[in-house]
């Protein structure tokens, strides 16, 4: 099984306790949520862009809140070095870059990037949105490798996020000639 890692990581603030990535987005949800219903973020309850930092990379526009929170969770895993069944810090691999990434939103993703292929529905590239899942292999028979795609600027640059073997949590272009070649099948989570 290989695996993949995300970009940017986030790290607490100079005399700050150290936080999870679950814990910021946990906290983010609970002050949006507080927000909608105290009329701060009035017009924004379909989960805008306007609350997030200047540090994500996701374009302004909307996306659903989750989405985003998740994609937000992956990012901060940039710059982790790969590590075969990694879940933290210290070293993380591709399926263990999702499953910690889908947690912020209290969602247990299957383990393996084989499980996680069959998880939701198969979506053709062209219908490919931020969220969906992308899968790499020799075969059909054979997925070694999974990402989450981050953004659709156009046919021909979808951008997605993986544990790379050689350098860690970081984000791809997915029409490359590389990832083209291994390209296997993309997938939508239920969750969204």
């Amino acid at each position: 099984m290989a695996s993949c890692q995300s970009s940017q990581p986030a790290f607490s603030k100079r005399g700050e306790e150290y936080r999870s990535a679950r814990e910021i987005a946990a906290e983010k949800r609970a002050k949006k949520r507080a927000g909608r219903q105290g009329g701060k973020y009035a017009g924004a309850t379909t989960g805008t862009s306007k609350d997030r930092t200047s540090r994500t990379r996701v374009p302004n526009r909307n996306l659903d809140s989750d989405v985003a929170t998740v994609i937000e969770a992956a990012r901060s895993y940039t710059g982790v070095p790969y590590r075969w069944g990694g879940t933290t810090r210290v070293g993380m691999d591709c399926s263990g870059l999702l499953c910690t990434s889908f947690q912020s939103i209290d969602v247990a993703l299957p383990r393996t990037s084989e499980e996680q292929s069959r998880y939701g529905s198969e979506v053709k590239t062209k219908d490919l949105r931020e969220g969906d899942l992308v899968f790499f292999g020799t075969s059909k028979r054979n997925i070694t490798h999974v990402g989450m795609v981050t953004e659709v600027n156009s046919p021909e640059d979808v951008r997605f996020i993986h544990a790379s073997t050689s350098l860690g949590v970081i984000e791809n272009n997915l029409y490359s000639p590389h990832y083209q070649k291994i390209f296997i099948k993309a997938v939508r989570p239920p969750v969204f």
